[in-house]
């Protein structure tokens, strides 16, 4: 189940991104680099994540989620804390 839940928490905080980053692409806005490589970087961590068997342990993706929460800021701001979820499901599995 906490397999179940960490892939539904990135799959918020990537279509958060996309929503941003969408919008970001649209008016030429600074931010859209970055914000498109923090979307990709949650594009690849779902396919690992969907590699994985229920009842494997998450604790590997706790550093790559925070870092990516990190790098959450200004236009992305909002999905700072759907990133923050997801490293606590990671955290405690």
């Amino acid at each position: 189940m906490t397999l179940h839940a960490l892939l539904d928490a990135v799959q918020k905080a990537r279509d958060q991104t996309r929503e941003i980053l969408r919008a970001l692409e649209l008016t030429g806005h600074p931010q859209t680099s970055e914000s498109s490589g923090v979307y990709l970087a949650l594009v690849m961590l779902q396919k690992r994540l969907a590699t994985l068997h229920a009842g494997a342990p998450l604790g590997e993706f706790v550093a790559e989620l925070g870092q990516l929460a990190g790098m959450c800021t200004g236009k992305l701001a909002p999905v700072k804390p759907l990133l923050d979820d997801a490293e606590k499901i990671a955290r405690g599995s």
